[in-house]
């Protein structure tokens, strides 16, 4: 892991890179200057401070991105928009940060100056968690339900769909729920939310479950129990419905129904 530190310098150089950051605030003041001249004048002081720190070092040169796996380094680099060779105090930490946080898998973004001349950037990316059919098209959402922009469904086959009116932003606490019973959770193909209130999920493309209103977690840890004690789910079943309190109904590929307690 490299350490991020300022490197030493002549003493000129510091006071150089202060008299840089005293004139950058200045540019605050180009807002309320009172006329054109002073606000022209202003940015050209700037200017030529910031050709000083280049000058002096206080250049782009490096870009260290820490927690990047699905972002490419071309995207940061583009979303940063300081190129190799310009005056790192000039760079607009906030409005990188903003631009950087812009793209479809980041999260959160953090970025910061380590002087004279690195830039380091801190990525928290989205976790996928679900498609979403909303009925006019597919999206792939993550796990706070949000949909991620410009991913193709189609190569995410490996998600479990999930259906029904406001399914994205209800689908991350079902599935923490199901994910509580993991040799049961991986066998989920699809969810659908029923009137905003209950859930039916689907097991192997074959299987449907409807859960309860209420007590869907220890309906969902009861059906798990079963199936580790008699292998229920590699049965001939369709339907288990666990909407009654103690017992669930089976319904069987032939259309026969069976009740078990």
């Amino acid at each position: 892991m490299r350490f991020l530190k300022l490197r030493p310098g002549r003493r000129w150089l510091l006071r150089l890179g202060a008299v840089v950051l005293l004139a950058a605030g200045t540019a605050a003041a180009i807002r309320t200057a009172e006329s054109e001249w002073a606000a022209r004048h202003f940015r050209a002081a700037i200017d030529r401070a910031y050709a000083l720190s280049v000058h002096a070092g206080f250049e782009v040169r490096e870009v260290m991105v820490i927690g990047r796996k699905r972002t490419t380094r071309e995207e940061v680099r583009s979303a940063l928009g300081a190129v190799a060779g310009s005056p790192i105090l000039g760079v607009d930490i906030r409005a990188a940060r903003t631009r950087v946080e812009a793209l479809p898998w980041v999260r959160q973004a953090e970025v910061e100056r380590a002087l004279p001349d690195l830039l380091v950037v801190r990525l928290v990316e989205r976790e996928t968690l679900a498609v979403w059919d909303s009925g006019r098209d597919f999206a792939v959402i993550d796990r706070t339900g949000l949909a991620i922009p410009n991913l193709d469904p189609r190569d995410f086959s490996d998600l479990p769909v999930v259906r029904g009116e406001g399914a994205a932003a209800a689908a991350p606490a079902i599935l923490a729920t199901l994910g509580q019973e993991p040799d049961v959770a991986r066998r989920v193909t699809g969810l659908t939310f029923v009137s905003g209130r209950r859930w039916n999920v689907h097991l192997d493309w074959r299987i449907e479950i409807k859960l309860p209103e209420e007590s869907a977690e220890a309906a969902w840890a009861r059906l798990a129990q079963i199936n580790r004690e008699r292998r229920l789910l590699d049965g001939d079943i369709a339907h288990i419905d666990m909407r009654f309190d103690g017992r669930m109904v089976l319904r069987m590929a032939g259309n026969k129904t069976a009740e078990r307690s």
